[in-house]
């Protein structure tokens, strides 16, 4: 598992390699509130969580004749609970670290 944060919204991105199957789960960050699961490069679904603990997803029609299968659900669910979804823009990142070395 690797998580980042650092200035950039894509630096705020979860990975992790499923030991069983072998397939690398990806969720980044595309938007304020929202962070898409991909799955070895492919996009899974968009996934929102408001931060009570409740996070939704809207799933992507497969275009390879692959599914959703329940375990990359399980995985995206896992991922956008706990560590959220979206982030701050660039700009708005850069503006808080600067307020915070303003004395």
């Amino acid at each position: 598992m690797r998580r980042a944060g650092l200035l950039t919204r894509r630096s705020y991105r979860a990975e992790v390699e499923s030991a069983a199957r072998g397939q690398i789960y990806l969720l980044v960050p595309d938007s304020l509130g929202t962070s898409r699961l991909l799955r070895d490069g492919r996009l899974l679904g968009v996934f929102t969580s408001t931060g009570d603990g409740t996070v939704g997803a809207e799933w992507q029609e497969p275009k390879s004749g692959e599914r959703v299968e329940p375990h990359d659900a399980a995985v995206g669910y896992a991922l956008a609970a706990a560590f959220g979804t979206g982030a701050e823009p660039m700009w708005k990142l850069m503006l808080n670290a600067l307020l915070e070395m303003w004395p």
